[in-house]
């Protein structure tokens, strides 16, 4: 069908076929011998299967920077540009590693929103499990205040009572995420512990979405042995096929597989008692004949002591063997009769039943039609097959019986003609031509010549510097280049003025703007094939530029590697939706059973395992991821604004960052911050009828200080009255006292003024006469004067001076 040369090939076998037929290993021989038919095979160039390993392996050097560079170099050849190595330049070929970081910003965003899967029972029962857990929360939030009373009354704590949403907005928000049955909690944890044994993120994820990103596929191998646990295989698209399909998902693939090179050792270890001596004897030889082996190691043996038993030379010759799997539809019939009591049984009747015709009881027939995997391993190029048969561990549950599905996990970003096309296939193109402009302008700059001079040799001819003989222009050189100073002729022989004999020549680059522009242009055109703007890769950012363009800037560059997303989120499900199921039908006497009991717990392991071969929870699988940087930051900057307007607590922004979901993170957030505006609209009204009940209480407070001071003031007014009445009396007695005391003072006075003016008087008297005898003195010395001076007969008298004639004088003037 695929391979344009499979003339003569067997097709596949009759799907038709009984069971006991398909089991067989001539059955799954034709079947694998089919599959390579239709891919062909890696020596054909027009298989489909060469086709493609082609085309991944030029698309994974070219992600890694090391494309060929052979063509490059017969492009760049002007000798032969057919067969030519480019010898003749001496260029840098190596390429210039503009697809790696492309493919690098791809993967590793891709990689940062950390995918992490979050399951949901979508049975009947769990459904009905969660609704009445839905229920009772919501009457819990209706009645949370008559709980908490009834709590505080009892003093028994059945519930978590205070963990209870406010309100059934903020219910929902989490009931989506926190309310789970302990299936879904015990197959979350399961999943989570399984992915994490097989390292998956870092060992396996990441190889698959580098993959979508430079392939355009990515797949993965599921195997859950019960003696070796779950395991997840990361497989190498260049060795993967399978049937046809034109789904980009692959959720219709009929077989697929994939080829793997070992050593004939590693084939025996895998193969065991399978295959004999001789036939891996035979391997030997054809792989010998095939690669081209050396051909003297058929025959050499030797005994290893160590491992007790022979070795081989051929031991080491290396063999393709293709590992495949396929669907079949396999018919059961069973039969409800009715015995001749009237009672009716119900009877299974193989693959290969008839209805009787002629029956006396009541038959009627029902037909199922069984899904199952049929898979082995197929040596390419020998008949030889091993490991075949049906896939006894293939997961299934009661709600899809019928149905059955293959262990690979398989996706690609697009399908057309059984060859995904990939991101970094679309910029082969353009990474060649950046390359060649790369080459051309290192052509340019080796080619470019540096400044130079043009010097006219005739008027450096004949030129004397006075000391005899003329000059060589060579030497009148050497002194321009030793002092600057440069000596020519002005005139020519003829007499005529010429001009200076130097000239400069200013040499640049060629063609090096027209080279840069191209250069830009095809980065741009790998820009807009891969939708990666400057933006998301952060190569030119702008300081100046809005908010709003950088965030449309990075929408765009999403919605550009959305396909490239959505494929990595699809082949995440699918791997651990695989785990889940796998899960459920782990035997309980394996060691597998009590190792995940140990881990998860022995009571969830027996929920999950209910009806063993047929379990009775059926999950769905989502998956969650991390929020985009930019995301985070409009988040965080609400936060922070509501915050400082004190729209939201501590409390609530902690919970909105710990939501992985935007949308949920949004909601949350709208929800805390009504609640915090109507509990601060309360607490407002709240303040306000306190202040209003403050200012009444002050009010009536003043007024009974006020009355309270008047009453003070009255009575202290009557005290200070009755003071005043008391101290007045007080005063009338002190004053009759004084009184008294004066009227007694003046009756002594009285008395004794009398007997002093008595003596005073007597004391005036004698006052008088003394007085009067000076003035009589004085008058008897004037007169004395005067006569004295009349007759001249004696001097006069001086003041203070007396005389017996004075004293007579004074006694005569006082008697007359």
């Amino acid at each position: 069908m695929y391979s344009q040369n499979n003339k003569n090939k067997s097709g596949f076998p009759d799907p038709l076929e009984s069971r006991l037929i398909k089991e067989g290993k001539e059955y799954g021989l034709r079947f694998a011998k089919a599959i390579l038919a239709q891919w062909g095979s890696m020596g054909e160039d027009q298989s489909l299967i060469r086709k493609r390993s082609r085309i991944f392996h030029k698309n994974r050097r070219y992600a890694n920077g090391t494309q060929d560079t052979s063509i490059y170099r017969q492009i760049l050849t002007s000798l032969d540009p057919s067969n030519s190595d480019g010898s003749l330049l001496n260029l840098d070929f190596s390429p210039v590693p503009i697809l790696p970081k492309f493919v690098r910003i791809v993967v590793n965003k891709i990689l940062s929103k950390d995918p992490y899967p979050n399951l949901e029972a979508v049975d009947p029962l769990s459904s009905s499990e969660k609704d009445k857990q839905r229920r009772k929360v919501e009457m819990m939030i209706r009645h949370k205040e008559q709980l908490q009373a009834l709590q505080k009354q009892t003093g028994v704590q059945a519930e978590n009572v205070d963990a209870v949403p406010e309100t059934l907005e903020e219910a929902e928000i989490f009931m989506d995420n926190n309310i789970k049955s302990s299936s879904e909690i015990a197959a979350q944890i399961a999943t989570n512990l399984t992915l994490e044994w097989n390292d998956f993120s870092d060992k396996i994820y990441r190889r698959c979405v580098e993959d979508l990103v430079t392939l355009g596929m990515a797949v993965v191998k599921r195997s859950n042995d019960p003696n070796y646990g779950i395991a997840e295989e990361y497989v190498d698209p260049e060795t993967f096929v399978h049937s046809y399909t034109e789904d980009a998902g692959m959720n219709d693939l009929i077989y697929a597989g994939h080829l793997k090179s070992m050593p004939i050792h590693e084939l025996k270890r895998i193969a065991g008692d399978q295959l004999t001596e001789e036939d891996f004897a035979a391997i030997a030889r054809k792989a010998q004949k095939k690669y081209g082996y050396d051909s003297s190691k058929l025959h050499q043996t030797s005994y290893d002591n160590y491992l007790k038993r022979q070795k081989f030379g051929y031991d080491e010759y290396m063999v393709e063997v293709l590992d495949f799997e396929f669907k079949s539809v396999d018919c059961m019939y069973y039969e409800s009769k009715e015995n001749k009591y009237g009672n009716v049984g119900f009877f299974f009747k193989g693959e290969n039943y008839k209805e009787p015709t002629n029956s006396l009881y009541k038959r009627e027939v029902t037909k199922l039609e069984n899904e199952t995997i049929y898979g082995g391993c197929y040596v390419v190029g020998c008949d030889m097959l091993f490991n075949y048969g049906i896939k006894t561990n293939t997961p299934k549950n009661i709600h899809d019986i019928s149905r059955a599905e293959l262990s690979y996990s398989c996706t690609a970003t697009n399908m057309r003609d059984m060859i995904p096309k990939s991101m970094v296939d679309g910029c082969v193109g353009f990474a060649d031509q950046i390359n060649i402009t790369h080459l051309k302008i290192q052509q340019a700059v080796a080619k470019a010549k540096p400044d130079g001079i043009i010097i006219d040799i005739e008027a450096l001819e004949n030129v004397q510097l006075g000391k005899g003989g003329e000059l060589q222009p060579l030497e009148l050189h050497d002194i321009y280049e030793q002092t600057g100073v440069f000596y020519y002729r002005s005139k020519n022989p003829e007499g005529g003025f010429q001009n200076p004999p130097i000239r400069e020549i200013g040499n640049s680059i060629r063609n090096i703007n027209e080279l840069v522009g191209i250069y830009n242009h095809y980065l741009r055109m790998i820009r807009d094939t891969t939708g990666i703007n400057e933006v998301m890769d952060g190569s030119t950012p702008k300081g100046d530029a809005l908010v709003g363009v950088r965030q449309q800037a990075i929408a765009a560059g999403n919605n550009a590697i959305y396909d490239i997303t959505n494929a990595s989120m699809l082949l995440f499900k699918k791997v651990c939706r695989d785990i889940v199921k796998c899960v459920q039908i782990i035997p309980k006497e394996s060691l597998l059973f009590g190792i995940y009991a140990n881990a998860i717990g022995k009571e969830n392991m027996d929920l999950l395992s209910t009806f063993e071969n047929l379990v009775m929870y059926n999950f769905g699988v989502t998956v969650q991821k991390e929020m985009e940087e930019v995301e985070k930051q409009y988040l965080e900057q609400n936060i922070q604004i509501s915050l400082s307007q004190k729209e939201l607590d501590i409390e609530d922004a902690i919970a909105i960052r710990q939501l992985k979901d935007i949308n949920q993170a949004e909601r949350l957030l709208v929800v805390r911050r009504k609640k915090r505006m109507a509990a601060n609209q309360q607490m407002a009204q709240q303040n306000s009828q306190m202040q209003a009940q403050v200012q009444a209480q002050a009010a009536q407070a003043a007024s009974q200080g006020r009355m309270q001071e008047m009453q003070m003031e009255a009575q202290i007014e009557s005290q200070m009255l009755q003071m005043k009445t008391q101290m007045e009396a007080q005063m009338e007695q002190i004053k009759h006292e004084h009184r008294k005391e004066i009227e007694l003072i003046r009756a002594q006075a009285t008395l004794g003024f009398k007997t002093d003016e008595q003596e005073f008087k007597e004391k005036l008297e004698v006052l008088k006469e003394d007085r009067k005898d000076e003035r009589v003195e004085k008058q008897a010395v004037e007169q004395s004067k005067l006569i004295s001076q009349r007759k001249g007969d004696r001097g006069e008298l001086k003041k203070g001076e007396k005389s017996s004639d004075t004293s007579d004088i004074i006694d005569q003037l006082i008697n007359q």
